[in-house]
């Protein structure tokens, strides 16, 4: 029999606690910086399904996360904390449990939670261990899930890199291809986030036809990727598309790491003695990976743009 995975057993711990403790809804969520990703629900309760993004500053789940609140209030409506939030005035919650998720460094992942428009028994707080128990092998599962997860990634960087540019060694369009179907099925099933960013080198339109102006065009080629494989993270991929042409996806980073990044890359093409158009967008939940390449690409071009108006 197949064990199960973390999204599996989501949907089964879900199940037995809708069917158990009656709440109308139960999710597993993703807290992501300044989002709150359902990543499974159970129950036809507020509308909520696998998918949806909340603000998580907005939820109760980020109160008790900080200990503002206790992880079962059947009576949510007396809890300072819970009360005060102005969710409560769109999405009545008279009764709350949730528990945190944590991956394999103890870092907060998400959390395991129960909602229900309506106040619930006192008895509701001898449920707290059996839900506990539930997080614990959650967090174990998601603990093992995202250690396996990242050696795939490792792997998949290696083949798609193994798909290489013969100048610069770096990957090539169809290993870069390979990269952002991979993290793109990984970002949809953990919630996670990435970004996408794109360099246009200056200087190298004009044809290189000579043996001199094709070392030249190599060597500056060269300079750059070695100048990029020092600034990218070790999870990012670097790949080179065309001549002038190089794309980053970095992972599991903020806009603002991303921006950091992008100012990184800048930075380092120039202690090369190159100069670029630079591109960067992030990963859209709805849209995904694929959609983020070409707005980056569009954001370069506008980039180079402004820079040959100037």
């Amino acid at each position: 029999m197949k064990a199960p995975d973390f999204a599996g057993a989501s949907r089964e711990v879900l199940s037995f606690l809708h069917q158990r403790i009656g709440m109308e809804l139960w999710m597993v969520t993703r807290a992501d910086n300044d989002d709150w990703v359902v990543l499974a629900a159970e129950g036809p309760g507020y509308g909520v399904g696998a998918g949806d993004v909340l603000r998580w500053a907005d939820t109760f789940c980020s109160r008790m996360v900080r200990g503002d609140g206790p992880r079962v209030a059947p009576q949510a409506a007396q809890v300072p904390a819970y009360a005060a939030l102005p969710i409560t005035a769109q999405l009545p919650v008279g009764a709350y449990v949730g528990v945190p998720l944590v991956d394999g460094q103890g870092r907060l992942f998400g959390t395991l939670c129960g909602l229900s428009p309506r106040s619930m028994p006192a008895s509701l707080v001898q449920e707290q261990p059996l839900v506990e128990v539930f997080a614990d092998m959650l967090s174990g599962l998601l603990s093992a899930e995202l250690a396996s997860s990242a050696l795939v990634r490792e792997a998949a960087t290696a083949r798609s890199e193994a798909l290489t540019d013969a100048l610069t060694g770096l990957a090539n369009g169809r290993g870069w291809e390979l990269a952002l179907a991979a993290e793109e099925e990984r970002c949809r099933r953990y919630g996670a986030t990435a970004c996408v960013l794109a360099v246009e080198l200056d200087g190298m339109k004009p044809p290189c036809d000579t043996p001199e102006q094709r070392a030249a065009c190599d060597a500056a080629l060269l300079r750059a990727a070695h100048a990029l494989r020092q600034t990218v993270r070790k999870p990012d991929t670097l790949a080179r598309l065309a001549d002038d042409h190089f794309v980053v996806l970095g992972v599991e980073c903020t806009t603002a790491e991303a921006m950091a990044l992008l100012r990184r890359l800048e930075l380092g093409l120039l202690g090369a003695e190159l100069s670029a158009a630079l591109g960067m967008a992030m990963r859209n939940r709805s849209s995904g990976l694929f959609e983020a390449f070409d707005r980056a690409l569009d954001a370069m071009a506008e980039h180079s743009a402004a820079r040959a108006r100037d």
